[in-house]
């Protein structure tokens, strides 16, 4: 880092996470002025309105600008979405702001004052508080017992998306609008429907204009800056930042800088359109590198002035935050955006990606040390060791868990079984986490409910019951003691694993005409194909692909769990079925039997087998139970845009919980692979904390058994290295190694902390010391310190490799 950008980083973490009112105060003042215009029309005046009067700041030295809130990482608020929880967390329900366990926001009590008025004119009107309200009696009941959760998209905007960037730098806003001017010149009003169409490419001007307005106001702001400036290099790097937003994003970037600020915009403004997180950035490298490469030849531009862009655009990218509910929290600790930004890959030809700005955009990595964007390697077969072993340098001078490695491959294979043509397969890109998207083709590349594993295998041990509450949606096949085998408990699983898969498609399919009713985004719209075309926004059906599917967790408890079943009651017959449940209904803490409720749990923990050290006995669990969910999700069920345009408009399972197997945890008792009622559940297609007994390469064969072929959404695979395994080349060759065997045999992803358990304890004790140490969770990185100390433990009980 040079100085200017040093700096720029020291601010960013000298700020607290704020609650900002602004963009709640002009969202709602429109709205209040538009009452039974149509909601696209609605939302893209309330979007210009919040655009033409929200603050403006700069920090000193920025080179790229623009901001979200009034201050750095402070949250807007969204109240068009829920209310309800908001008004009790100011009130310390379950805890105050400020007060959370992690993820704290701090306000002032005017500001307090002023939402909570807003709040007022949103009563009976916010989506989250209407769906809950007309949800059928078993949807919601299958939420409450912790089954399954939608709390992430009905009280918040639709995200996981990826729109045209390139798009943008070569045509501009100007470009977009033009062409849904000339959509609309085309409509026949008189024909059923066109006049819903009208209205939507009415939302879409309305919204790029007020963007290409919102970009002249930091042009004026920063003209105005230099008029006082005396010193002569300032004043003439803000007259050329003042050029820069006169030209982009309205207009095709004539050079390099403006091409990061135009990015930067388009970023923003999605931002500020909706509280939809995982609003990614696709392929980086390779929109971005035609004009790098343009201004190096002419020599515009230096390597070193490409890299302070860069850096630059990282800082403002963490800038940006979003303030949920604490429910909704313990889901995605971490104040994380999943903003996820992809390097490398391949051409459509089947060459080597990889250029000058993938690797500008590794050292932007190594030297900010920041969690957002998260950086992701696309690998295939023909690219080079030498960046392999340079990404690997970069995760090592991170420590954050960046970047992480995804799979061309197998991300191919996946994407061409579900339909996508084959000129798009090479330019899928990692969204969010690590789902699969088509970038400015696919409309939300996960979306829908969480789905709880474990908890459906407890439920199906008590013969459909739920321990806890005794709700019992579907009658089951009977308790664990009238089972025979555990291929009939595995039977009796599926049943309920299909009631509860149904009970999750219809919850989102409420939510979806929900928010076609009440949150029509004219913006990332206008950035996806074929919106504007078919004169539809997302939500509709105006992208060319689409494919739901809410994150899972417990998959691997659960198929422990069966695999500890199988092994201490029917084949070695060390327990009776009846000691097993009395065991479990008492969380292991009756000692008063034969064997004691501890040694049942030893037993389970550390004889029974388990997924991730290469044994079939514990793997043969886990794959039927995700080769049966995947394979359901696509033949079974279809999404709300199904019919409409969009292909496969299926569902895909999503194996990547954030910190929803902590959160989901909770809600689940005793399970048979030894874990006790309440700690988390296995987070992705990771073993569970402890279970890897016999090295990473078995943990990657267990891995790369699974049935890959479903997993459009991704399946998070976590391990920790030790601290010094990367810092040779002897350790970064074997790391390319264990990534390509892997690879080779479908594997989509893996990602390493390198951090050891000493320093993170430590960091627990004197969180003063660390404030800027960074781990990686799920599919992402976050700061350990302010991480709720649930989330804190979990990470430290994973298990470390030696390679």
């Amino acid at each position: 880092m040079n100085s200017r950008i040093s700096n720029l980083r020291e601010k960013l973490f000298s700020v607290q996470p704020q609650i900002c009112p602004e963009r709640a105060r002009y969202f709602t003042e429109s709205m209040k002025n538009t009452e039974g215009e149509h909601i696209a029309v609605r939302r893209a005046k309330a979007f210009a309105h919040v655009l033409e009067n929200m603050s403006l700041y700069m920090s000193d030295g920025e080179l790229i600008v623009g901001n979200q809130a009034g201050s750095p990482k402070a949250s807007p608020v969204y109240p068009e979405y829920s209310t309800e929880w908001l008004k009790q967390e100011f009130n310390g329900s379950p805890y105050h702001l400020h007060e959370r366990p992690g993820d704290k926001f701090y306000y002032t009590d005017e500001t307090k004052n002023e939402i909570m008025d807003i709040l007022s004119y949103w009563n009976g009107k916010s989506l989250f508080e209407t769906f809950r309200e007309i949800l059928p009696e078993d949807c919601k009941q299958a939420w409450d017992i912790g089954v399954i959760d939608d709390t992430w998209v009905s009280s918040a905007g639709l995200g996981n998306v990826i729109v045209d960037y390139g798009l943008v730098l070569t045509k501009g806003l100007n470009g977009v609008i033009k062409k849904a001017e000339d959509r609309m010149a085309g409509l026949d009003l008189t024909m059923p429907g066109e006049i819903n169409k009208y209205w939507f490419l009415q939302s879409v001007i309305i919204a790029n204009k007020a963007i290409i307005r919102f970009a002249n106001r930091f042009a004026g702001k920063c003209e105005q800056m230099a008029k006082n400036e005396k010193d002569e290099a300032k004043k003439k790097e803000l007259l050329a930042i003042a050029e820069n937003c006169r030209t982009v994003p309205a207009n095709p970037v004539k050079n390099f800088w403006q091409a990061v600020q135009s990015v930067w915009f388009v970023l923003l403004m999605l931002h500020i359109e909706t509280n939809g997180h995982a609003i990614s950035l696709g392929r980086f490298d390779q929109y971005l590198y035609p004009f790098y490469k343009k201004d190096l030849e002419a020599d515009i531009i230096t390597k070193e002035k490409g890299l302070e862009l860069i850096e630059a655009f990282f800082i403002k990218a963490n800038e940006l935050n979003k303030l949920r509910s604490w429910p909704d929290t313990e889901f995605f600790l971490g104040y994380q955006m999943f903003i996820n930004l992809a390097v490398g890959g391949q051409t459509l030809e089947g060459k080597d990606a990889v250029n000058d700005v993938s690797h500008l955009v590794l050292e932007a990595c190594s030297n900010l040390k920041l969690v957002t964007p998260s950086v992701s390697i696309k690998c295939f077969e023909g690219t080079d060791d030498k960046f392999l072993e340079a990404a690997l340098i970069a995760l090592q001078e991170h420590k954050g868990g960046q970047p992480a490695f995804y799979n061309d491959k197998a991300f191919m294979r996946i994407l061409k079984n579900m339909g996508i043509k084959d000129e798009d397969l090479h330019n899928w890109a990692p969204d969010g986490c690590i789902e699969a998207s088509i970038p400015g083709k696919w409309d939300f590349a996960a979306k829908g409910p969480w789905l709880n594993i474990a908890k459906i295998l407890e439920l199906t041990i008590n013969n459909g019951k739920d321990p806890k509450t005794g709700i019992a949606l579907l009658k089951g096949d009977g308790n664990l003691t009238d089972f025979s085998s555990t291929q009939e408990v595995m039977e009796a699983f599926k049943k309920q694993l299909h009631y509860y898969m149904e009970r999750q498609v219809i919850t989102e399919h409420i939510n979806d005409e929900l928010h076609k009713k009440m949150d029509i985004n004219a913006f990332r719209s206008s950035l996806i194909e074929d919106c504007i075309e078919r004169g539809m926004s997302l939500i509709e059906g105006g992208s060319v692909y689409s494919a739901d599917g809410g994150p899972t967790a417990g998959q691997v408890t659960a198929g422990d769990s069966l695999a500890a079943v199988e092994y201490a009651v029917f084949k070695e017959k060390i327990l009776t079925s009846e000691q097993l449940m009395h065991a479990l209904e008492t969380n292991f803490e009756d000692q008063t039997t034969s064997p004691t409720g501890e040694e049942i749990k030893q037993i389970l923990t550390n004889r029974a087998p388990k997924y991730g050290n290469d044994n079939d006995e514990a793997d043969k669990w886990v794959y039927e139970i995700l080769q049966y969910i995947g394979s359901t999700y696509q033949s079974d069920f279809k999404n709300s845009r199904y019919g409409k345009g969009p292909i496969p408009a299926c569902y895909a399972i999503s194996q990547s919980p954030v910190t929803g197997n902590i959160a989901f945890g909770s809600f689940v008792g005793a399970t048979p692979n030894g874990r006790k009622a309440g700690e988390p559940v296995n987070n992705g297609i990771s073993p569970s904390n402890g279970a890897e007994k016999t090295g990473p390469t078995a943990a990657v064969n267990s891995v790369a058994k699974m049935p890959s072929i479903w997993f459009q959404k991704g399946a998070i695979f976590n391990m920790r290295l030790s601290k010094d395994t990367l810092t040779t080349s002897e350790g970064r060759i074997r790391a390319i190694s264990l990534i390509k065997v892997l690879f080779e045999k479908y594997g989509l992803h893996v990602q390493f902390n390198v951090i050891d358990n000493d320093v993170l304890e430590d960091a627990k004790k004197h969180p003063e010391k660390y404030p800027d140490l960074m781990v990686r969770i799920s599919g992402y990185s976050t700061l350990f310190v302010p991480l709720d100390p649930k989330a804190q433990d979990d990470l430290i009980q994973r298990v470390k490799f030696e390679l």
